[in-house]
């Protein structure tokens, strides 16, 4: 998502300049690498990348992306705190808050806010970006405090130019629609996917329903399962919910019940058609 925002950024003219930092090796390399077309040529996307972050020349700094897994966002907002400008606007791109806003809005104060692009699949790293893959999306920005900064919020503007919708949540009803959206559908791909026995038997057996309901599954286990428990609570409320449904679907089955079946699904199908869901990537 990181390697995204950078080659959104220059495909719709930004020039001035960009750094990057840390990731895996082959991440860095491929980074350092990347062109975008300028003029008669090409230039490349990042100005300079580094694989330590306190490498970087953070005196010219005026935004930082955090584009990491939850569970280390709290460590880099304290080194953060040491590296950047008072003036630097700091966000990143979680897709659980909480707590985590919580750190940050302590650490950073008003210059932080957080953000949530509802992009993105089970592919990850340098490899997976696209400079298409903020076009039309909804970006969910999610204050920590009632005190920010206004060169924060002009984060707006940048997503906007970006073509994307902003939403302005706090962290808990963040927390809570994305346990229905994006937090329980993740657990329950994986759910249905580890229930099913490891025999050859059904290997040739699945359909397109099969691959679009599973797909989700071969996203990152250890970034989930840290999603996962960070938002526990919310989740299995949802997850409750779910239960009670899943029974009485149970009983309808059981009793041949094609009527009340048929209304319940109906009505499932037309909930899902209210939903705009970004492009497919």
């Amino acid at each position: 998502m990181g390697g995204s925002l950078a080659l959104a950024l220059r495909h719709r003219g930004y020039a001035h300049r960009l750094f990057g930092a840390g990731g895996s090796p082959e991440d860095l390399r491929l980074a350092a690498a990347a062109e975008y077309p300028r003029g008669d040529g090409t230039a490349p996307i990042f100005d300079l990348c580094r694989e330590d972050p306190a490498e970087l020349p953070w005196a010219e700094v005026d935004l930082v992306v955090v584009a990491t897994p939850p569970a280390t966002l709290a460590e880099i907002f304290g080194q953060l705190r040491e590296w950047i400008s008072e003036t630097c606007v700091v966000t990143d791109l979680a897709s659980v808050k909480g707590d985590l806003v919580a750190s940050g809005t302590a650490l950073l104060g008003g210059r932080y806010l957080s953000a949530h692009p509802l992009v993105g699949g089970e592919r990850h790293g340098f490899a997976a970006a696209t400079a298409e893959l903020y076009v039309d999306a909804l970006i969910l920005l999610t204050p920590g405090g009632e005190e920010v900064d206004p060169r924060a919020l002009a984060l707006q503007q940048l997503w906007e130019a970006l073509g994307c919708r902003v939403r302005m949540l706090s962290p808990g009803e963040h927390d809570d629609a994305l346990a229905a959206t994006s937090h329980l559908p993740h657990l329950l791909a994986y759910a249905f996917m580890a229930s099913l026995d490891d025999s050859d038997a059904l290997r040739d057996l699945g359909g397109s329903g099969l691959r679009d309901f599973s797909r989700i599954a071969e996203s990152d286990p250890a970034l989930w399962t840290d999603i996962l428990l960070r938002n526990r609570e919310a989740v299995r409320r949802r997850l409750q919910t779910l239960r009670h449904t899943l029974d009485h679907l149970d009983g309808l089955l059981a009793q041949g019940s094609a009527a009340v079946l048929g209304d319940i699904l109906a009505t499932a199908r037309a909930r899902r058609q209210q939903f705009r869901f970004p492009p497919r990537t």
